[in-house]
């Protein structure tokens, strides 16, 4: 697809891991990060890899038009989506971009995220996604690995392609 996408995805994966079962967990059983809940129909268990990356590519990077974005932006978005939900993700995007927030990624969103400063935004960006964790009601036991991951999205999110 891109080079982007292929560098997003595969962070994604690292994160992700293979197949879990946690019953701690509200997505129920996960492959790859594909969880039961969030694809009822599908059967997990035998979801391959590349099946995966497909639905990321589908689903995720290319809803939220990653694609349309500059790269800080999309892999920080990108990463967001999968792990906290496209809508929540694109709200947060729009609010540190300080556009109006409508959860869609359109050509207002579009625009300013390659009029912004990207250093900055990713930040505001990174800090909205980490406030929102802060929220979650299983930040006690999940907390330590979102923040791990975050911070490390937001490493990646500033190397040159």
């Amino acid at each position: 697809m891109s080079l982007l996408f292929d560098r997003a995805v595969e962070f994604i994966l690292r994160f992700e891991g293979d197949i879990s079962d946690d019953p701690h967990d509200s997505g129920g059983l996960t492959k790859f990060g594909i969880s039961q809940k969030a694809y009822p129909d599908l059967d997990i268990r035998a979801l391959t890899r590349t099946e995966a990356i497909e639905l990321y590519r589908r689903d995720y990077y290319m809803k939220c038009k990653c694609d349309h974005l500059p790269a800080p932006l999309a892999m920080i978005l990108f990463d967001s989506a999968v792990s906290q939900g496209p809508r929540l993700a694109v709200r947060m995007l729009q609010q540190a971009l300080s556009v109006r927030v409508d959860g869609v990624v359109g050509a207002e969103t579009i625009a300013a995220g390659h009029r912004a400063s990207l250093r900055l935004v990713a930040v505001e960006f990174i800090a909205r996604r980490g406030f929102q964790y802060a929220l979650h009601p299983q930040v006690s036991r999940f907390g330590l690995g979102w923040y791990r991951r975050l911070a490390a999205c937001h490493q990646v999110s500033q190397e040159p392609l």
